[in-house]
C-alpha cells in the first residue's frame, strides 16, 4: 500500500506525489507519461469509457467535453446533462482523481490514503464535495490542506524558506494570496485572501480576443463560428501564452474551418499591457492582505511563487516592483502544491490555518444612529480566526410566545443580508408562554478540514440542539448516491 500521498486536483491539470524513501517528494506520471494530468474528461458517445487528460483535451466534440469543472464545486445545483444522465462535479472530479489513482498506482502499488488540496477561498461546499469525489473512487481523505500551504511546505523542504512568508498562488482557475509564518516544521496562518476568476484562464481569454481582432482584420472573416472552433483556437492560445513567457514575440499561422488564414504576430508588451488591469487587481488583492495584518511590504522575507500563471514574466516583474525584491520561484511552479502535500502526509507538520470566511446568523441589529432595528448578519467566527476553533454569540428572542426558534447559519462577512449565502438552518422548540428577551446562545466550531457544526442553547430551558451544515441542492451527493457512483466507477474504463 503506498503511503504519505498527496493530490493537487487543480483548475487546468492534478497531479499526484508520494515520498519516497529518501524523504523526498515526486510527481507520479500518469499512463500517458504526463506528469500532470489536464483536468478535461471527455464522454464517449459509443461506448462507456471516459478519456480523462489530454486525449479529452482533444476528444473534438464540445458536447461531451468538460473544462474547469473546479470552478463549480461550490454550486450545489450544476450539473451537466450527458445522453440523459446528470453529472455533477463532484462525480467529474471523481473520474479525475479515479484516473490519477488507476494509473499512478501502477508504479507505486495500491493508493487509499491521501492528503488532497484545495484553494484557500473554498467554501464548505466545495471542500465537502472535494471529499466526496475522493470517496466515490474509493480514496480516503485523512486532511483537506489548503493549497498555499502545501506549496509554503515545499519551499521550506527545498529552499530553506522560513519567517514571514507571502504565497502568491495564481493557477489556471483562482488566485490565492496567503500571509503565514515559517519555522521549520511549523506553519502559522496569518491571513488568506482569494479572488475567483483570475488566472491563466483570464489571460487566455483575452488572448483569444486578440487573435480573433487581428484575424478579423486580415481577412475580414470571423476566426470560428462555434464551440468546436473556439476551442481550437484557444489550443493555440494557451500555447503562444506559454511561449511569451521566453519569448518577445509570437508568430502564429491560423486559420478558420472554411476559407480563411492569416499569420498572427504577438509582441509580448502588447499582451502585457492587455492583461494589466487583471495584475493591477492581483496587486491590490496583496496590499489588502498586508494591510488586514497591518504588515508593510518590507516586513515580508519571502514571497513565493505557485501556479502555472506565475511564469509570466509582467507577474513577477510587478510582484518585485512591490516588494523590493524578486519573488522566489521553483523547478515546477505547477508542481510544488501536490509535492508539499506529500510531504504533509508524511510528516504532519503542525499547521495553523484560518477560516477564509466569516459565519454568523440573521438577527435584528439596532443601527446605534438611529435606534432603528432590522434583519442583519451577525458574525459569531469572524474572517481569518485560527482553526480549530469554538465561538458564541448570545441572541435575546424578539417576540412573546416564542415557541420555534430558528438560526439560519450564513457565510459571508457584509452585514446585508444580501451579500451572503446562508448555508444552513436549525430549528428548536421551546417552552411556551415566554416573554421576548429570552437568551439563546449560537455556537459555531470549526474543525482543521474547515467543516462547520452549529449549536443554539435556549439557556432558561437549557434545550439545545446541535447540527452539522448539510448543503442541499442536486448537486449534492448522498452518502447513498456516493456508495452507487462508487460502484459504477469500478466497472468504468477510464483512459
Amino acid at each position: 500500500m503506498a503511503k504519505h500521498v498527496g493530490i493537487d486536483l487543480g483548475t487546468t491539470t492534478s497531479g499526484l506525489a508520494y515520498l519516497r524513501k529518501d524523504g523526498e517528494p515526486e510527481i507520479v506520471p500518469n499512463a500517458d507519461g504526463e506528469r500532470l494530468t489536464p483536468s478535461v474528461v471527455f464522454f464517449d458517445p459509443y461506448e462507456d469509457v471516459k478519456l480523462v487528460g489530454s486525449a479529452a483535451r482533444d476528444g473534438g466534440d464540445p458536447g461531451r467535453t468538460i473544462f474547469r469543472i473546479k470552478n463549480w464545486m461550490d454550486d450545489p445545483e450544476y450539473s451537466i446533462d450527458i445522453d440523459g444522465q446528470d453529472w455533477t462535479p463532484t462525480e467529474i472530479s471523481a473520474l479525475i482523481l479515479a484516473k490519477l489513482k488507476r494509473e499512478c498506482s501502477r508504479l507505486i502499488g495500491p493508493i487509499r490514503d491521501v492528503v488532497v488540496t484545495v484553494p484557500a477561498n473554498f467554501n464548505e461546499l466545495a471542500r465537502k464535495a472535494t471529499t466526496a469525489a475522493a470517496k466515490i473512487c474509493g480514496l480516503n481523505v485523512t486532511r483537506l490542506l489548503n493549497e498555499p500551504t502545501a506549496a509554503a511546505l515545499y519551499y521550506a523542504h527545498a529552499q530553506g524558506v522560513s519567517g514571514r512568508v507571502l504565497v502568491f498562488d495564481m493557477g489556471g482557475g483562482t488566485l490565492d494570496v496567503t500571509l503565514m509564518e515559517v519555522d521549520a516544521e511549523e506553519i502559522r496562518i496569518l491571513l488568506s485572501e482569494g479572488a475567483r476568476y483570475l488566472g491563466g484562464n483570464n489571460f487566455d481569454d483575452i488572448l483569444l480576443e486578440m487573435y480573433t481582432e487581428q484575424f478579423r482584420e486580415t481577412t475580414g472573416t470571423a476566426l470560428y463560428s462555434d464551440e468546436y472552433g473556439r476551442r481550437r483556437v484557444l489550443q493555440s492560445v494557451e500555447d503562444a501564452k506559454k511561449m511569451l513567457s521566453k519569448l518577445k514575440t509570437v508568430a502564429d499561422t491560423i486559420g478558420n474551418s472554411t476559407d480563411g488564414i492569416a499569420r498572427i504576430e504577438l509582441p509580448r508588451e502588447v499582451f502585457e499591457e492587455a492583461i494589466t488591469p487583471l495584475l493591477t487587481r492581483a496587486v491590490m488583492l496583496v496590499e489588502q492582505a498586508l494591510d488586514s495584518v497591518g504588515l508593510e511590504p518590507r516586513e515580508i522575507d519571502h514571497v513565493v511563487l505557485v501556479g502555472g500563471s506565475t511564469r509570466i514574466p509582467k507577474v513577477r516583474e510587478v510582484l518585485e516592483r512591490k516588494f523590493g525584491f524578486e519573488p522566489k520561484t521553483c523547478g515546477n511552479v505547477d508542481e510544488c502544491v501536490a509535492l508539499g502535500a506529500a510531504l504533509f502526509a508524511a510528516r504532519g507538520h503542525r499547521v495553523t490555518e484560518v477560516c477564509n470566511h466569516g459565519y454568523g446568523t440573521l438577527a435584528l441589529i439596532e443601527d446605534p444612529d438611529t435606534g432603528e432595528a432590522r434583519v442583519g448578519n451577525s458574525l459569531v467566527i469572524p474572517k481569518n480566526t485560527p482553526i480549530p476553533c469554538s465561538m458564541s454569540r448570545t441572541y435575546a428572542t424578539s417576540e412573546d410566545n416564542e415557541e420555534l426558534i430558528e438560526v439560519d447559519v450564513t457565510q459571508g462577512e457584509d452585514k446585508d443580508p444580501r451579500y451572503v449565502d446562508v448555508i444552513g438552518k436549525i430549528s428548536l422548540n421551546v417552552p411556551a408562554g415566554r416573554p421576548a428577551g429570552c437568551q439563546i446562545k449560537v455556537t459555531y466550531s470549526y474543525d482543521e478540514n474547515q467543516r462547520v457544526r452549529a449549536t443554539i442553547l435556549d439557556e432558561e430551558s437549557g434545550k439545545a440542539k446541535e447540527v452539522a451544515i448539510d448543503y442541499k441542492g442536486r448537486g449534492v451527493l448522498s452518502d447513498q448516491q456516493i456508495n452507487r457512483k462508487s460502484a459504477y466507477l469500478k466497472q468504468v474504463r477510464i483512459e
